[in-house]
C-alpha cells in the first residue's frame, strides 16, 4: 500500500511540475498598442509592487512593460490559453482581472476567479478590450494621470486604468495586443 501511495504522489508531483512548466510557456503580456510616451510600451500590471511582491489589493495599472528585460514578470504574466474564454488570469497569483461594477469609471482590479460578468472581457479584432457584459465599455489607460516609478533605467512609468466608453478618438488609450516572448 505504501508503495502505491508513493507512486501516486510521485505521479501527481510530475503532473504538477509539467503543468507549471506549461503554464510558464503560455504567459503573455497584454500590451497597449500605442506606446504613448513610454518607448518600452505599457502593459497591464499589478499596481504597487514588482514581480512576486506585487500587492493584489491595489488592482491593475498600465506600467512600463518588462519584456525588455528578456522575460515576463509574475505581475504582468497572463495565461494566454484563457484569454479566448474571456478570462484575464494571472497564474502566479491565481487571480483574474475584474471590475467592481460594469459601468463607466469603474477601476480595474484583481480578485479570485469566478464566473461573474465583472470578470469577463474580450479582446476585439480592433484591439479594444471590452467588458462582455457591456461591449461599449473598454479598459482604458488614463490620458491625464501619470507617475514615474523608482526603478528601471530609464525610470518606469505608470498610468491608472478604468472602464470608459469605447471611442475611436481614444484609440491610443484603448487598443491592446498580446505580446509573447
Amino acid at each position: 500500500m505504501k508503495q502505491i501511495i508513493s507512486s501516486v504522489v510521485a505521479t501527481l508531483s510530475l503532473i504538477a511540475l509539467s503543468s507549471s512548466v506549461l503554464s510558464a510557456e503560455n504567459l503573455v503580456e497584454v500590451l497597449l498598442t500605442d506606446k504613448l510616451d513610454e518607448e518600452r510600451g505599457y502593459c497591464l500590471d499589478i499596481a504597487g509592487g514588482q514581480g512576486k511582491n506585487a500587492p493584489l489589493d491595489r488592482g491593475l495599472q498600465a506600467h512600463t512593460c518588462y519584456h525588455y528585460t528578456g522575460g515576463i514578470l509574475e505581475d504582468q504574466g497572463f495565461d494566454e490559453t484563457l484569454l479566448s474564454e474571456g478570462k484575464f488570469y494571472i497564474p502566479y497569483f491565481d487571480v483574474c482581472m475584474t471590475v467592481p461594477s460594469v459601468e463607466a469609471g469603474a477601476p480595474v482590479n484583481l480578485d479570485k476567479c469566478t464566473d461573474s460578468d465583472t470578470q469577463k472581457f474580450l479582446l476585439e479584432d480592433n484591439g479594444q478590450l471590452v467588458a462582455q457584459a457591456d461591449p461599449n465599455l473598454c479598459v482604458t489607460v488614463s490620458q491625464t494621470e501619470k507617475r514615474e516609478g523608482r526603478g528601471g533605467s530609464p525610470v518606469h512609468v505608470m498610468r491608472p486604468l478604468s472602464l470608459q466608453p469605447c471611442d475611436n478618438a481614444n484609440k491610443a488609450y484603448q487598443a491592446w495586443s498580446i505580446y509573447k516572448l
